[in-house]
Parts: structure tokens; C-alpha cells; sequence
């Protein structure tokens, strides 16, 4: 228990608060994926209860109709929530939450024309434009660049690696 004089303190209060958002332990992670699946769960039976419980006046095949996409929905539903209990990585959401201040949209808004595209890491990535040199520079960091190793699991930093690499010649590819 924290002992009353560290609320005395607002930077202590701070340390505090900073410590309680930090990233769960892989011990963390089975019940926050046993929420996640129950939260899905939760929302598939409402779904289904708004479906077939409807008190709107319409025709059998309105009423079928909309019950069909209803039931469309609460699958794709429940499939977003197995994929996330298989432990799926997803790229796309990890960029945009750990890499998007620097790097939104491919860019870099540190240092100018150090971007995500495959012409400017032929040029200024240690390696060149390979995966090697991608994992290296996400691994170990460079500069302002923090290192994920050890934040990300390894698992997230292969799918970041091959995602960077392929939306340098896709997505970011015309990034200056």
C-alpha cells in the first residue's frame, strides 16, 4: 500500500498514475482475452435480442431481412472477438498506437525525409531497404527513434517488420 505522504507530492501522485497504466504481463493478457471474448459474447446476445424481438410492423421478408443482417453482423462480431482470442497481431492498430505521433501516414514529423517509404530507407536506413535492416532499426531504435525490443513482443515486431516493408511500396511508397 502506498502510505498517505506520496499523495502529498503531485509528481509522486504522477509516478503513480504512470505506473498503473503500464503494458499487462503476459500473465495479464489471458484475462484480458477472457474479457474481451465475454464483452463480445455480451454484445452477440444483444444483437440476436434486438433481432428477434423487433415490435416494428413489416412485411415477413423486411422482417427476415433485417434479421439476416443482424445476424451478419453479430458473426463478423464474434469473429473479430475469436481472432482477438487467438491472439491475432494487428499491425495497422500497433502502428497507429506506438509509431502514428512520429510516423502518421508514413511520415516523419522528427526528422524531415527520414520516411516510411522505400526510397527514403534505401537512403537512410542503416542496411538499406530490407526486412533485416526494418527489424533492426524497430528492435534497437536510432536517434529520437525509441527501441520496441522488450516493449513489443516478438511476435508484433516480425508483423511490424514485414507491414513497414510492404506499405514502404504500397501505402507509403509516395511519402517525401
Amino acid at each position: 500500500l502506498l502510505s498517505m505522504t506520496k499523495y502529498h507530492s503531485p509528481n509522486l501522485r504522477r509516478l503513480s498514475m504512470y505506473q498503473q497504466l503500464s503494458t499487462p504481463k503476459s500473465g495479464m493478457r489471458k484475462y484480458l482475452l477472457i474479457g474481451s471474448a465475454c464483452l463480445n459474447a455480451v454484445l452477440v446476445v444483444a444483437l440476436l435480442s434486438m433481432a428477434f424481438s423487433s415490435n416494428q410492423v413489416a412485411s415477413g421478408i423486411q422482417v427476415a431481412a433485417g434479421r439476416r443482417a443482424t445476424m451478419g453482423a453479430a458473426v463478423a462480431g464474434a469473429g473479430i472477438g475469436l481472432t482477438k482470442m487467438a491472439g491475432a497481431v494487428n499491425p495497422t492498430s500497433i502502428f497507429e498506437t506506438n509509431c502514428g505521433a512520429c510516423h502518421q501516414g508514413g511520415g516523419n514529423n522528427i526528422i524531415e525525409g527520414h520516411t516510411l517509404s522505400k526510397t527514403a530507407m534505401e537512403q537512410y536506413l542503416d542496411g538499406g531497404w530490407n526486412k533485416e535492416a526494418i527489424e533492426y532499426q524497430i528492435r534497437n531504435g536510432k536517434g529520437p527513434m525509441p527501441a520496441w525490443e522488450g516493449v513489443l513482443s516478438e511476435e508484433e515486431i516480425k508483423a511490424m517488420t514485414d507491414w513497414v516493408y510492404e506499405q514502404s511500396t504500397g501505402q507509403f511508397k509516395d511519402v517525401n
